[in-house]
């Protein structure tokens, strides 16, 4: 629902044109949360500049989910060959509720009860499930991926994003592994993963704000990576490395020409694997 609410704030409160558009998510949103937003969206440009400056840790972390979001369609809009969208931990993904129809068959793998959630919020809103879409339900503390996966002897693209540093580096592996085992030549997985910043990095105290939050929801972080360490682990596991994008270099490809500050947090990266 976090990432539904940044997404959905990012198209009222951040300049155009938006990093991603996901009207979608807007319309998951209790009613108090998408009038908060409509207000925000409603004041003058001058107020919604000092608002971004006073909330930096939202705005910081809003810059991360858009270009995350963004990153992996992008990685599926390049392939020609993909025949499949899996959504791997999908939470509230709304893209194949944005993707214009036939479109591309979209798999969400998620846990039951996000899902029951998800559908029965779409469906309240007016929402039709698309044709193309299918969900795998898992419960990843008494099921393995392997046992639901759906073969495929076509190429997929696999975005696996906001989940790494939830994961204990065993489970981390066991994951990489499985798919790379599952996944046909060819197959994208794209995901993120965060390195622990210097205790004088600017974006310490958000790392560490974001940490205690989840922590007191009972979902704490276990793994974070250098570059060098995520490459190594990946390789190890049965994938090549195609891409790991530093924030500096988010922030230069997507947000570089922007003047709502937007910047990607110090300790927020991408990866791109290839199945050979």
């Amino acid at each position: 629902m976090a990432t539904a609410f940044a997404r959905a704030a990012h198209l009222f409160v951040d300049d155009t044109p938006p990093v991603f558009e996901d009207r979608v998510a807007y319309d998951l949103l209790p009613a108090f949360q998408r009038r908060y937003i409509r207000r925000l969206g409603d004041l003058a440009p001058s107020w919604l500049r000092r608002y971004r400056t006073r909330l930096d840790a939202f705005t910081a972390m809003r810059a991360h989910l858009v270009v995350r979001a963004r990153y992996a369609e992008d990685v599926l809009a390049a392939g020609d060959d993909f025949t499949r969208y899996i959504v791997l931990g999908a939470g509230f993904d709304t893209f194949a509720q944005r993707q214009i129809e036939p479109g591309i068959e979209v798999v969400e793998i998620d846990h039951p009860a996000t899902q029951r959630e998800k559908r029965k919020l779409l469906q309240r809103r007016g929402f039709r499930e698309p044709e193309a879409l299918s969900f795998l339900s898992i419960d990843f503390q008494t099921t393995s991926l392997e046992e639901i996966w759906l073969p495929s002897s076509e190429s997929d693209c696999i975005s696996w994003l906001g989940v790494t540093y939830y994961l204990q580096s065993e489970a981390l592996i066991g994951t990489l592994t499985t798919l790379a085992k599952c996944v046909s030549s060819g197959t994208e997985l794209v995901l993120d993963y965060w390195q622990m910043p210097p205790p004088l990095d600017r974006n310490a105290p958000l790392l560490l704000g974001t940490r205690v939050t989840v922590a007191l929801q009972q979902e704490p972080m276990h793994s974070f990576f250098t570059p060098i360490e995520i490459e190594t682990l990946a390789v190890g596991c049965g994938w090549r490395v195609r891409e790991n994008l530093s924030p500096a270099e988010q922030n230069k490809r997507y947000l570089s020409s922007r003047r709502d500050g937007l910047l990607v947090p110090s300790f927020a990266h991408l990866l791109r694997l290839v199945k050979e």
